[in-house]
């Protein structure tokens, strides 16, 4: 498979620079200048091809968010696969070809490089970006009063006195990377038996046999062992995800909001009807009075509803005063995807503005969508009580203004919520069947480029992987990570930290699991002792920070530190021998 999709694509061993005796250092050939900048621009087309690849996963995932009989197991399951699928693409291509053994470098290098940059540069990041002052108790506070409190302070103050206090969950999900972490050990304990280099004149070749035979039975165990760590992983996120439910929640809510602003097709009712209509067999299926079911469904989805749409309505609540107007409002809801006519907009100007000031306040504006997004849920299925109430409304209004009236694009306008839910399946779907594509054709010539460069610098290619890889496959982590840290609040901190700390899980799970198929499969010895101490090092380090109720700007600085240690001792520990 390796080699017939490989050999779609321009080989770099043929690019100037190459011979049949390898590619020559700079010092014996004038064409190696040539040739790297034709092999560096190979890797930069393929790494964005895989960036944007990894991309289309995250978003066609992202989008069944949006779905609410699926939801519950996309922010706990899907998501943390799809988002290991480049990183595995990437090592089970170094493991099929010609070379395999040699080429398994690059597989290490994207499996090390990807977990120890993952907990290190984006980690450290995010405590930075959502540092907030530290309170008496020592938590964060995350309150404007807070935030006013960080200014004119020093460095050293910043330090010390500012950090992020996360939920326990990030305490919990520590606990996991270090257990499914134990997965390496397996194949390691023997390894351990060779992991010094071969003295004198010992055939590598001979040797490599010796060691895969000898761990042949190991690999199979680590391999059962990795599936079975992979299957309790996601069964402890899924079980996480409905007990606790206020990460998972703000994945599914930020999708929301996203799939508002960047999708016109998209509207309010389309999205939030259907969670609507799950509330209500929810509370219908508990035996309790009709009143009182009413009464929490109503509680429960205009505090979520409130919450959702606070960006929306600042954004036209241009005075601060908590209120915004008519022509406000049809801006608002345009922006929702709903599209209003003016007769509407009306109409639930002159039903919810009571004391007739003009404008609207956010709780009655937030009442009104709720019964709006129940009636579109009902109209669509049969009843028509909107339409009723602005068909009233209509006849009422002068027929001057149908003339300003905003009219719903042709496309759109039979589209119910049930039918946008359809139309995000679809679409779902087919973004994450592209995005697995295209990371499974370009993954194969990247390794090829990758294990190229480095013969072509005289360096172990494990050190090139181990750098470039996890920017073409974890950009899109190390973006959402950032982002999310950057609102400064508890959830949202947690919600970065979560995303890192899953990638580890898989990495020590679903993309371990892949090498232990092909050291069994292909008869290929497991030879990483350095690469394997050296990221069970860090996760454990990593995890003592995670464990921390409130982790620091300088806990931050030392955990940012950890990338460049993480390489020196790779180095370091190669350098004296140890394989």
């Amino acid at each position: 498979m390796g080699s017939l999709i490989s050999s779609s694509f321009i080989p770099p061993d043929e690019l100037l620079g190459c011979t049949e005796d390898g590619c020559l250092p700079p010092e014996f050939s004038h064409d190696w200048v040539f040739g790297m900048i034709q092999v560096l621009i190979l890797m930069m087309f393929y790494g964005y091809l895989l960036f944007y690849a990894s991309n289309m996963l995250s978003e066609g995932s992202e989008l069944l968010l949006l779905v609410p009989s699926l939801a519950g197991i996309v922010g706990s399951v899907v998501l943390p696969i799809l988002g290991a699928v480049p990183d595995g693409a990437i090592m089970l291509f170094s493991g099929l070809g010609p070379g395999a053994q040699e080429q398994m470098q690059v597989g290490v290098g994207a499996l090390a490089g990807s977990t120890i940059m993952l907990l290190t540069v984006p980690w450290g990041g995010c405590i930075f970006a959502g540092a907030m002052p530290l309170g008496k108790n020592g938590d964060a506070v995350y309150s404007k009063k807070g935030l006013v409190a960080t200014k004119n302070k020093g460095m050293l103050a910043k330090l010390t006195g500012h950090g992020i206090t996360p939920d326990g969950t990030i305490k919990t999900n520590s606990y996991l990377m270090v257990i499914t972490s134990l997965c390496y050990l397996i194949i390691q304990g023997p390894a351990f038996v060779y992991a010094r280099r071969p003295e004198g004149g010992e055939d590598v070749d001979d040797l490599n046999a010796t060691v895969a035979d000898t761990e042949h039975w190991w690999s199979l165990i680590g391999l059962v062992v990795s599936v079975f760590a992979f299957c309790f992983y996601i069964g402890a996120m899924v079980k996480q995800s409905q007990s606790g439910g206020g990460v998972h929640q703000k994945l599914i809510d930020d999708a929301i909001l996203h799939q508002l602003e960047a999708n016109p097709q998209l509207t309010l009712s389309g999205l939030i009807g259907p969670i609507v209509s799950e509330s209500i067999k929810k509370y219908s299926s508990v035996d309790m009075p009709t009143g009182l079911q009413e009464s929490l469904l109503a509680e429960q989805d205009k505090h979520r509803l409130k919450k959702l749409l606070a960006p929306f309505f600042y954004k036209y609540d241009v005075d601060g005063d908590g209120s915004i107007s008519q022509t406000e409002l049809i801006a608002f809801l345009n922006d929702l995807g709903e599209r209003p006519t003016r007769a509407e907009a009306a109409m639930w100007m002159t039903k919810l503005d009571t004391d007739n000031t003009g404008s609207i306040e956010q709780d009655e504006l937030v009442d009104s969508l709720l019964v709006y997004v129940k009636a579109k849920v009902e109209e669509s299925r049969g009843g028509n009580p909107l339409t009723a109430a602005v068909e009233v409304q209509v006849a009422a209004d002068d027929e001057d203004d149908e003339d300003e009236e905003l009219e719903m694009p042709e496309d759109l306008e039979h589209l119910s919520p049930d039918e946008q839910q359809s139309m995000i399946k679809r679409r779902s779907f087919k973004m994450m069947g592209i995005g697995t594509l295209m990371v499974i054709v370009f993954s194969d010539p990247m390794v090829d480029v990758m294990a190229n460069v480095g013969n072509r610098l005289t360096v172990p290619p494990f050190y090139v992987a181990f750098i470039l890889a996890p920017l073409a496959s974890n950009a899109s982590e190390f973006i959402a990570s950032f982002a999310y840290a950057g609102k400064k609040s508890k959830k949202t901190i947690t919600v970065a930290l979560s995303a890192l700390e899953g990638a580890a899980c898989m990495n020590n799970t679903f993309c371990l699991a892949i090498f232990m198929g092909l050291c069994y499969f292909k008869q290929l010895a497991w030879k990483f002792s350095a690469e394997t101490c050296t990221t069970l090092l860090i996760e454990v380090v990593v995890a003592f920070f995670a464990m921390k109720k409130t982790q620091t700007c300088y806990d931050a600085v030392l955990i940012l530190s950890l990338f460049p240690i993480s390489v020196a001792m790779i180095a370091g520990l190669e350098a004296v021998g140890f394989d």
